[in-house]
């Protein structure tokens, strides 16, 4: 099987919060520039804004999960792994992980069970193709609703 990869769905909460920090912070960089701080805060200032906003952006573009041979691979920005697919034991669907591993921009996605207590939510855009994908390398991934 050739490598796929799935991006993950976007929600308008995560939207929001992504572009609307980041544009608070580029307005807060903007309106302190021409404040009587001493330069050494203003760039110190800069600097912190321009991380925290590339930490989301990095986030919200380089969101996805890709399936290449039996592993499947995520990345959330500076967040990354792999499972064994033949680790996995189910998928729930449609449903929200409210702690824990969460690499995902959408809010109703799948719960992915692996190894004895592994557990990892991920919002991909195509859910069934996606599923697909996953048990044409495992068959024996029980789906729930």
């Amino acid at each position: 099987m050739a490598s796929v990869t799935f991006y993950s769905s976007r929600s308008w909460v995560v939207a929001l919060a992504v572009w609307g920090t980041t544009a608070l912070l580029a307005a807060l960089v903007v309106q302190e520039a021409s404040s009587e701080l001493p330069l050494l805060g203003k760039m110190a200032l800069g600097l912190f804004c321009l991380l925290v906003s590339g930490l989301l952006l990095w986030t919200w573009f380089c969101t996805y999960y890709q399936i290449s041979g039996e592993t499947l691979y995520y990345r959330c920005g500076p967040l990354h792994g792999s499972i064994p697919i033949h680790k996995i034991r189910d998928v729930q669907l449609n449903t929200h992980l409210w702690a824990g591993l969460r690499p995902a921009l959408g809010l109703h996605g799948l719960v992915i069970n692996y190894h004895r207590w592994d557990t990892i939510y991920f919002s991909p855009a195509e859910k069934e193709a996606f599923l697909n994908a996953l048990r044409e390398v495992n068959p024996e991934i029980e789906v729930k609703a």
